[in-house]
């Protein structure tokens, strides 16, 4: 048995590329993937492929670059598809060109 056979799996940027990658994978594994992205133009085809590799997969669109967004984007998945097991982002703040790092994130690492 996939060990995220059922489980909730979050893919930020999941409409292309590497994204995309991973979102079909997480189906090839029997995974509800939640994805995200900034537009739905792509998300639909690419839970389209969750499904026929054996997944199930449900849209949400959220600017990774905008906290709020993000936040409630995670408040619907869980509330519509249950606890979330796994967060993987492929997406970055940085690709968006208004983006600023989130000041409500808290981190060790050295200021760029």
């Amino acid at each position: 048995m996939a060990p995220l056979r059922g489980r909730v799996v979050v893919v930020t940027g999941a409409s292309g590329g590497v994204g995309r990658a991973v979102v079909r994978e997480l189906g090839a594994q029997g995974a509800k993937v939640a994805l995200i992205a900034r537009g739905t133009a792509g998300l639909g085809a690419a839970a389209v492929d969750v499904g026929v590799e054996g997944g199930t997969g449900q849209v949400y669109e959220a600017d990774v670059a905008d906290y709020e967004q993000v936040r409630a984007a995670a408040e619907r998945i869980e509330k519509e598809m249950g606890p979330i097991s796994v967060w993987i982002n492929t997406a970055s703040p940085l690709s968006s060109p208004n983006s600023l790092i989130f000041p409500q994130m808290s981190t060790n690492a050295p200021p760029l």
